[in-house]
């Protein structure tokens, strides 16, 4: 990693903990922030996650209970107060994250306890180049895809939602004695379920292939034409996450990567039915401006 590479992502990091700290009283907005760092806010919280070990929310979260911290070591706030500072209406609630973060309650530092902040540096220091992620660069068309939405994301895999919307897709091709559709199927996670609900991350489960009949009642993708960065995964669909992760951490930061705002598509090369998990194939598409 370059020196200016390195500052860049530093400047990235320190931007959002800048803004966050200014605005602790007011909700954060992740289409404000993403404007405020100039990054797409699709990959804003994998970016923020790969550079400073932290997710987004979780990062707003400590934030909010330092100065919660803060207020009630001054004196001069009660814990109802710090709670509602930190964004808790619940007062239970902040008294279970309070305890988590400091290992005290809130009413132990109102009198005069002190407590030590558990929390890892703000920057990693893994942020170097991997050279396994070396991907193909490839100008690709528009694209239509066909295929069924749905929602939930669990133990960091839209996977079980996956299956379900699959077997609903193998179950309409059967109309038209179309069994082969593994051969070109696309998974797509529409949204970061890192920076919302994650039981209503929506998925897109369908396949890159137009000549199917509109009686099938699928719905449509759109796979945006331009320059996407192609990797090639294998393994278990469960555990696609590290890698992604690892492309964020290994080749987005320490290459300066300018990402669009555009979701990644994982396309799926062989069929889960008769391929060992160790075995199996995907394609993963980062966009690029």
């Amino acid at each position: 990693m370059t020196s200016n590479q390195k500052n860049l992502y530093e400047a990235f990091a320190n931007h959002i903990s800048e803004y966050v700290q200014a605005n602790l009283d007011k909700e954060i907005v992740i289409d404000d922030l993403s404007n405020r760092v100039g990054v797409s806010k699709y990959h804003l919280n994998r970016l923020f996650q790969a550079t400073t070990g932290f997710q987004l929310g979780e990062f707003i979260q400590r934030r909010r209970l330092q100065h919660a911290y803060s207020l009630l070591a001054s004196g001069e706030s009660s814990v109802i107060d710090a709670s509602l500072a930190a964004g808790y209406e619940s007062h239970s609630a902040f008294s279970r994250a309070f305890f988590k973060a400091f290992g005290c309650k809130p009413n132990e530092v109102k009198l005069g306890t002190e407590c030590e902040w558990k929390t890892p540096n703000t920057l990693k220091n893994v942020s170097r180049r991997d050279l396994e992620l070396q991907p193909d660069i490839v100008d690709l068309p528009a694209r239509t895809c066909f295929g069924l939405y749905g929602r939930g994301f669990r133990d960091n895999s839209f996977k079980s939602l996956g299956e379900s919307l699959f077997a609903e897709l193998g179950q309409r091709f059967q109309r038209i004695n179309y069994t082969d559709y593994f051969s070109s199927a696309v998974g797509v996670a529409l949204e970061s379920p890192w920076q919302g609900d994650q039981t209503a991350s929506r998925f897109f489960a369908g396949v890159l292939r137009a000549d199917l009949p509109a009686n099938l009642g699928l719905d449509e993708y759109f796979w945006a034409e331009g320059k996407w960065a192609r990797f090639r995964y294998k393994g278990s669909y469960s555990l696609m996450w590290q890698t992604i992760s690892r492309i964020y951490a290994g080749w987005v930061i320490p290459e300066a990567i300018s990402l669009k705002d555009d979701a990644i598509v994982q396309v799926y090369l062989n069929n889960p039915k008769n391929t060992p998990e160790s075995e199996l194939l995907t394609e993963i598409y980062f966009p690029l401006l």
